[in-house]
């Protein structure tokens, strides 16, 4: 096939959206160096990562025995909270569920500072952690969600990830 043809046909998939994100399996620990981070994936857990169409890989999905799913990423704070508690706060008051819980507490990730909180609805739990890299520059996210049978056995989890967090070299 011609180099024509092969640019033709890309240009076809694309604007057509048929592209789809390049996706693998991850399993002990999982780098980052676009965001400037990298977890450690419990033994016996495997994660997913990907490609998006744009290009860019945010971050890593752990699905738990539960059903459960932790997602980790980083992100530019587009939205330029001052602190990691401004970030989840934001996420308690606008989320779909009800926090039952007015504020934001503090918590380690890894090495650094952070924040974290819970909203609730019917039969989901959403326990989000937030941290902000020292010296400005991506913010990392850490979210469980689950159910609320499962929630303490996948926060557990999810705590055993969080303290596994490191901020590596930002590329």
């Amino acid at each position: 096939m011609s180099k024509a043809a092969i640019l033709c046909l890309l240009c076809l998939a694309w604007s057509t959206g048929t592209i789809r994100a390049q996706e693998w399996q991850v399993s002990g620990t999982y780098r980052n160096p676009a965001e400037g981070y990298s977890i450690k994936i419990p033994l016996g857990l495997s994660g997913k990562t990907g490609i998006s169409g744009m290009g860019n890989q945010r971050g890593v999905d752990i699905s738990l025995p539960s059903g459960g799913l932790i997602t980790i990423w980083g992100e530019p704070n587009s939205l330029e909270w001052r602190s990691p508690s401004d970030g989840v706060q934001w996420r308690l008051e606008n989320g779909e569920c009800t926090s039952g819980k007015t504020k934001p507490s503090e918590i380690a990730i890894g090495r650094i500072a952070g924040a974290q909180g819970r909203l609730a609805c019917g039969n989901a739990v959403e326990i989000t952690f937030l941290a902000f890299r020292p010296g400005g520059g991506p913010i990392y996210w850490l979210t469980l969600t689950t159910s609320p049978s499962h929630e303490n056995e996948d926060k557990a989890i999810l705590e055993k990830v969080t303290a596994t967090f490191r901020i590596i070299p930002w590329r």
